[in-house]
This record gives C-alpha cells, structure tokens and sequence, in this order.
C-alpha cells in the first residue's frame, strides 16, 4: 500500500474549510456551506482507513492512538485555552460556567453530546457558543476510537483479503445511513450530533481506500468535475431548515468520494493540487479551529450582531494568522516529533486532564460570578433570567397532570382561568400573578403548542416531524377540558403571534392563504369551540420584543466588562412588521366578543418600546421578558399592558383600553 502524499486531497480540504467559514460569516449566496464538514468526515476516513490497511497485521493500536494525539489534540487544547481565557473578559458568568462545561466535554471527545444535551430553545443562541464548532472533533475522534479495532479484528478474520473487509464497511455505511434516515425523521437534531447517523459519510471515504483506481483520463475528468459539482451546488442550494444528514446529504458526501477517489492526473486534481489551495488544504484543520471562537467572541464583543463585511475580512485574516502559527509551531513540530508511543498517549492525556478540569472548575465555580458586580447578577445568566419559582400548583385530572398556577389561591379565588400558549405564555406568568391577585383570579398555565394550531392550520415544522399531530391532540385535550369546567370562566391566549406568521404556517387541506390570515382562521374555529356562557375569552397580543439579543449588552454594562454595543431597539421595524398581525387579532376579537390585549400600546409609547421599566432591564434574550424582575417592575408592566382592566370584574370589554399604563412607573429606551 502506497503513501504517496496527495495535494489534491488538501485542495479539496481548503474548499472544505472555506464553505464552512463562507457559511459561518453569513455571506449571502452560501447557505449550504455547512456540507464543508461533511466533506472532512470523507476525506478522515479516507485517510485513516489508508493508514490501518497499510499497517495490516503490524498494526499497534497505542501507536496509532499516539499518532492521533499529537495530530488532534494540541492544537484543539490551545484552542479551547485561549477560548477560556477570552472568556473571562467577554462572557458574563452563566454564559462562562456554559463555556467551561463545553470545555470539559470537548477535551475528552464527547463535545457532540454535550451540545446534543445542553442546547435547545432556551439556551442562549447556539451560534453564540466558542466551541460549538468543536461537536465535529467529537464525533472523529468516537470514529477513531471504534474503526481501528473493527478494522483490526476484520483483517485477522479475513486473512488478507479485501473482500471480506469491503463487506464489512459497505454494511456498516449501510447500517449508519438507515439510521441517518430514522433519525432525521423522529429527531433531527440528534441525527445531526451522533456518530451513528455520520459513521457512513466516514465509511464511504473508507471504501475508497480499496476501490481500483480510475486510471481512463476521460472518466478521471468526467469524475472530478461531477464530483466538484456536486460540491458547489450543495453550498448553494441547501440549508440549514433542511433536514440532515439525510438524504440532502448524499450530495456533498458523493461530490467528496468521487475527488478523492485515486485517478489518473486530471484538470480538477491539478486545481485542486494548486499551490493557493494546498497551502491553505494544509493548514485548514487550524483555520476550522480559530475562525470560530474568534467570530464567537467578537459578536459577543459587539452585542451579538454579525460583523460587517470590513470586520470579516479582518477577522477572517486573524483566524488565517492564528492557523498558521498553530499549524507552524504546534502541529508540524509534534506531528514530525519521534517520541515513544506510550510517552505521548500519557503526555496528551495528562494536558487533556488539566484542561479538563481547568473547564469543569469553571463550571463548577457558576462563571465565577465573582467578576461583576452585585447588581448584576440578576441578569448574569439566562437560567437566572428565567428562574420564577411557581407559587402554587394545581391538579387538573381532565388534562391528566398538574400545573403550574398563579394569581390569587386556586382554592379561594372567585375566578378560575387557563394562559394557554407557549414560552411567550410562559414568560409573562409573573405578571399574571400580579394582576391576578390584585382581581381575585387563579390561573394555571398550560404550556404547549399555540393555540392557534391544531385545527384547520398546522405549522410545518421539518426539526420536529410529529409536531402536527401533537398539536392536534393538544388542542383537543384543552378543548374536551373546558367543556366539563365550567368553574373556567376566563380562558387567555398568548404567543409570538408576529413570529408565528413568519413561519411556515399551512392550512391542513393545504389551500393557499396569507399566514396571518391563517393564525387569525385557527383561533377562530377555537374560539368557536370553546365559547360558553360566563365565559370570557382573551388574547393577549405579543410584548414588543428587540429580535437581537441586547441582554447580554445591558449585563457587559452593569458589570463593566468589554462591549460594543446599545440596548436601544428598533421600534419603527417592531410597529411596522407587527401591524398586520395586530390589525387580524383585534378584528377577530371585534367580531367575537374576546378582548384583546395590545401590549404595543403601553410598551410602546409615542413610538418608542421600553427596554427599561423603572431603571430595570426587562428582556431576558431576543425574544422574552425577564421572568426574574423586581415585584414592582411586575406590577408597572402589567398595568402598562392593560391586564389588570382586562381581568377586572364585570368588564365584558372587547377591546382593552390601556389606561392603567398611567399608573406611576418610569419607561426608558436605556439607562
């Protein structure tokens, strides 16, 4: 078996890396450039397979495991070090704590389940995370720990032959790309972290280590601009709302097999081959490490927004700079280093340990809140921003649960009401507690679907495939509820109504229609249904919300900490995109005898939205109010909104005037 060092295998890694970076930057015209990871799995398992088959039976585990340290983990580690270190001086303490755990997984291989487990919908915007980008190594260095065993164990059983060996890995890529296909139907965010659903794209590159080579220059050509192709196209036509690795991905994966695969000398191999893209093919593993928290931070650096197209090239020159001194004076040195194999598989392991634990104390040690100020702490973190112990709870045996319930006693209180929605309910159940208090009215939140769906109108929802039907037996649930509780005599509805109508919102009988039209046709039919005597029926408008994250600006200027940034939001964008959503809900509650609630109005005065309430920051990411505010900005917000006149006994008011924003509070842009 030949080693003869192929140039064209880094050209390809340079276009790998830079879809990636092209995809990552945001740069229009390059949706898809994600696929640049899958085009390294191929090339990886290429080149280990070539590696353990030209070993064969000489094959020394320890030596290969050595070998892989000294490629992998140095450069990984100064990564994640300075990733540590930029930290302290540009994360607030939850968003450190979160660092320091990725840390902590990263270096031990398992940074594809951390972020498979730790991040989800409340987390903090996953494109806001340093070692993101880190799952990918994760998932390698799983490989690197199975394929070699596997291969060892198939070379003595097959006795030399290639055949046997062939099978194994075709039923292997096989096996992983069926559960590639499960997995992107019942779950796709799992499909896109775990080895299994991605062992196929390496095994793929495998198989060419045995395929006879293409040695016809005409197929050659043919081959290699197919293969570029494929390539290309997938960087420009799919996207990140695309299901995958299923089979979207058989693009990019065919494109990379079919450049790698051994051939005669072609035009694509000599582009490939060129001495731009090899140099950068041979420092493209420390280009794909440094371009990402170096983005990461500097848009925590300037309030999360994406840099300008000025700031990109200087920060893409940075990343450039930073991997080629790592590949400089840290890979090449230790990949030509000649020490035993026992003395770097201990050396790696014992600098893996102590980044370890350096990562896992700083989790432990809550971002060291230490580093800023008391008055800050209240929005140090998203968990903290969200923490509202709930008051009381409630047993609802129509709905076969307990609930979360708020206001006045359930027990004791004169009316009884479900907020039924989802995180948009959620984060303004404080506020309810206030109000309802104060009205004598108990309620209970029933966090699901939006009400909206379930119906006649369903949002496609590609990340989660059951999504329709589970809102269907939602709705259902709460409706067979209402009509047995007739002690339910307030029923209110809440959700991001304005996002809704951004998404893909489809009638069920698929009709054409304008998506707010359809929102408005869906809480129709509901209210229909659900109407009954001395039964009040309300629908809380959205809360003006920025659309940007300004959390983590308003923390960095409590706490003094490096950023550039303004907590100000646009509130003409807000007003005007909202119109026609606000227009549909409060003719349908005209038209139907349901209040309607216009936060827009009080939050919103002489066209400005409040970001402060009475020297308080009151949002806890780009989409949520705080659920952790003081009980009297509670109480100001509430009043602004109009939910205590709307909650007022005896008021059968279908339009809710919000004259209770004059209670006294004080409303700013910033502070």
């Amino acid at each position: 078996m030949t080693f003869d060092y192929r140039p064209d295998i880094d050209g390809l890694r340079a276009i790998a890396v830079a879809a990636v970076i092209l995809f990552h930057f945001d740069v229009p015209g390059f949706p898809g450039g994600f696929v640049g990871v899958d085009i390294f799995f191929v090339i990886s398992g290429y080149l280990i397979t070539r590696l353990l088959a030209g070993e064969g039976a000489k094959l020394s585990l320890i030596e290969f495991y050595a070998r892989r340290i000294r490629r992998i983990l140095p450069a990984m580690l100064i990564t994640i070090c300075f990733s540590l270190i930029a930290g302290w001086f540009l994360l607030l303490p939850g968003d450190y704590a979160g660092l320091g755990h990725s840390a902590a997984y990263s270096t031990v291989g398992l940074a594809n389940y951390y972020f498979l487990w730790n991040t989800g919908y409340f987390d903090r915007e996953s494109t806001l995370l340093p070692l993101l980008h880190l799952w990918s190594l994760g998932v390698e260095e799983q490989f690197y720990l199975v394929w070699p065993v596997l291969l060892l164990v198939a070379n003595r059983l097959a006795r030399g032959r290639r055949l046997p060996i062939v099978a194994l890995i075709s039923i292997v890529a096989l096996i992983s790309f069926s559960i590639a296909l499960h997995l992107v139907a019942i779950d796709p965010k799992q499909a896109f972290y775990v080895p299994f659903s991605r062992a196929w794209e390496l095994a793929l590159g495998g198989l060419l280590v045995f395929a006879a080579p293409i040695r016809r220059r005409g197929t050659s050509e043919v081959c290699g601009l197919v293969g570029l192709c494929l390539v290309a196209a997938s960087t420009i036509w799919l996207s990140p709302g695309q299901p995958f690795p299923g089979l979207s991905a058989l693009f990019p994966v065919i494109g990379a097999v079919l450049l790698i695969w051994p051939r005669s000398q072609s035009m694509i191999s000599a582009l490939l081959a060129s001495a731009p893209l090899r140099s950068t093919g041979k420092i493209s593993y420390s280009l794909y490490l440094w371009h990402w928290p170096i983005l990461v931070f500097f848009r925590h650096y300037a309030g999360t927004a994406m840099p300008t197209a000025a700031e990109a090239s200087v920060l893409v020159a940075v990343a450039w700079l930073a991997a080629y001194l790592s590949w400089r004076f840290v890979e090449e040195p230790l990949r030509r280093l000649r020490a035993p194999p026992s003395r770097a598989f201990a050396a790696g392991l014992a600098a893996a340990v102590i980044v370890c634990l350096s990562g896992n104390a700083i989790f432990e040690a809550g971002g060291f809140t230490s580093r800023i100020p008391k008055e800050a702490e209240a929005i140090s973190s998203l968990d903290v921003m969200w923490d509202w112990p709930c008051p009381q709870t409630v047993g609802i045996p129509e709905l076969g649960s307990t609930f979360c319930a708020f206001g006045a006693p359930w027990n004791k209180a004169r009316h009884h009401a479900i907020l039924w929605g989802d995180s948009h309910a959620e984060h303004l159940a404080p506020l309810f507690d206030a109000a309802g208090q104060h009205e004598n009215t108990a309620f209970f939140l029933y966090r699901g679907c939006p009400a909206a769906f379930g119906e006649g109108v369903h949002r496609d929802f590609p990340e989660h495939p059951d999504y329709q039907e589970s809102c269907a037996t939602s709705r259902k649930a709460v409706v067979h509820m209402l009509r047995q509780r007739k002690d339910i005599d307030l029923v209110v509805l809440s959700s991001a109504w304005t996002n809704l109508a951004d998404t893909n919102v489809v009638a069920d009988d698929g009709r054409p229609a304008d998506r707010v039209l359809l929102l408005r046709d869906g809480l129709l039919s509901l209210v229909k249904e659900i109407t009954a005597r001395q039964r009040r029926i309300g629908i809380i408008g959205q809360v003006p919300v920025p659309g940007v994250d300004l959390t983590s600006c308003a923390a960095m200027r409590e706490s003094g900490m490096l950023r550039r940034c303004s907590t100000d939001m646009d509130s003409e964008q807000i007003l005007r995109r909202w119109s026609p959503v606000v227009t549909a809900l409060e003719s349908l509650a005209d038209e139907n005898g349901v209040f309607f609630v216009d936060p827009l109005k009080g939050m919103c005065p002489d066209r400005h939205c409040a970001t402060y309430i009475d020297g308080e920051f009151i949002y806890r990411d780009k989409a949520h109010l705080r659920r952790n505010l003081r009980p009297e900005t509670d109480d100001a917000i509430a009043r602004m909104i109009g939910l205590y006149s709307a909650f007022a006994t005896g008021q059968e008011q279908k339009q809710v005037s919000t004259a209770d924003a004059a209670q006294p509070h004080t409303a700013s842009k910033s502070n």
